[in-house]
């Protein structure tokens, strides 16, 4: 099948065939369906998923979920429309995008995310998303673990980080006082690299490194989770980082002890449990007055309650960025380029409240 033809004039980058964009990533037993968006920029070909299933409303959750995160925009209605809301500049600071399904059962899907990404210099990452594969919802550390649980991953994860800086800081001395007797005026680079990981381990053993926040994104496979860390240099420093990224494997068998009735049913099949109501990192979708429905991302809350996240109105697909708390169930927020404030209190899973715009007042609903 051949490329389609785009009009340049009309289109700000390069649009993919819609029917040549998609193929079936996973096999046809899979409980949940992973496609393959595809579209071609001008620096090669991006890939990314998107799920479908029998419960559309779960698929639709994962999908805006990944989609928001990424691009900032809503999934696509149709699988049809493929990434064609995805603007140029977008592309611009994603010049490499994949992906690849870590796990896919009928309890949890696992996907992860890779590529390039480029501000004010380009730098090659990969993000880790798990969603309960009934309900579409995003896995947050707090729905799998304890509080017990969470600390001692934290433990664990920063302890076997901070010996492998160790290790390295004893491999550069090893290094050095060997270069220093054959190679005098030669250890300059062993020097920085040395400065490099004992500031990275003083840095490290700050509270907000100990805590479980500290030990960053979490990857579910079959048999293991993984907690990903960054790496202990900055851009510029990078050639001189030879640990690169930190990645802690637990396997299930060590973290059963750490697991919520939740994330025991979840990552292990064992027991039954109702999914957390906690609106931290989900996508939710309701309605502002009696017409107007709406979608909403809420990032992932921090311990002081602080939060950010993105909303749409359905029919514009326009994001508006917002900040605020959530605190006692009760989520406040306020729109960054108007007045716009909601207001909502937690009930059950759902969030009821109002929308206030100066004296324009509307009622809300959102709910998963």
């Amino acid at each position: 099948m051949g490329w389609c033809s785009t009009d340049w004039r009309r289109a700000a980058s390069v649009v993919l065939c819609a029917a040549a964009a998609l193929t079936v990533a996973v096999a046809e037993a899979a409980p949940l369906r992973v496609q393959t968006l595809t579209q071609k920029t001008e620096t090669g070909r991006q890939r990314f998923p998107l799920v479908s299933s029998d419960d559309a409303a779960a698929a639709a959750r994962i999908n805006h979920r990944l989609f928001i995160d990424t691009f900032e925009r809503m999934a696509p209605a149709r699988a049809a429309d493929g990434l064609r809301e995805v603007d140029a500049q977008s592309w611009r600071a994603l010049p490499e995008l994949g992906f690849r399904v870590v796990r896919n059962d009928a309890r949890l899907l696992s996907i992860e995310l890779m590529g390039e990404s480029c501000g004010a210099y380009c730098e090659s990452f990969t993000v880790s998303h798990a969603f309960d594969a009934a309900t579409g919802r995003h896995l947050e550390i707090d729905d799998l673990f304890t509080r017990d649980g969470r600390d001692a991953i934290a433990r664990t994860v920063q302890s076997a980080n901070m010996d492998a800086v160790r290790k390295q800081i004893a491999t550069l001395q090893k290094t050095r006082a060997r270069l220093s007797k054959t190679t005098p005026g030669a250890t300059s680079d062993v020097d920085d690299a040395l400065l490099l990981y004992e500031s990275c381990l003083t840095e490290r053993t700050a509270p907000s490194w100990r805590g479980i926040a500290g030990t960053g994104q979490l990857s579910v496979e079959a048999q293991a989770v993984v907690f990903s860390q960054g790496r202990c240099s900055n851009h510029a420093m990078r050639a001189l980082d030879d640990l690169g990224d930190f990645a802690t494997r637990l396997p299930m068998a060590q973290l059963r002890p750490w697991l919520t009735p939740y994330g025991a049913a979840l990552l292990l099949g064992e027991g039954a449990a109702p999914a957390p109501v906690s609106p931290s990192g989900q996508v939710l979708r309701g309605t502002l007055g009696d017409r107007l429905p709406v979608t909403l991302w809420l990032r992932s809350v921090y311990e002081d309650g602080s939060v950010g996240g993105i909303y749409f109105y359905d029919r514009f697909r326009r994001p508006i960025s917002l900040l605020g708390l959530y605190r006692g169930g009760v989520l406040e927020l306020k729109e960054s380029e108007s007045g716009g404030q909601w207001r909502l209190k937690a009930e059950g899973a759902a969030l009821r409240g109002t929308w206030q715009d100066g004296a324009k007042t509307l009622p809300a609903t959102l709910g998963p």
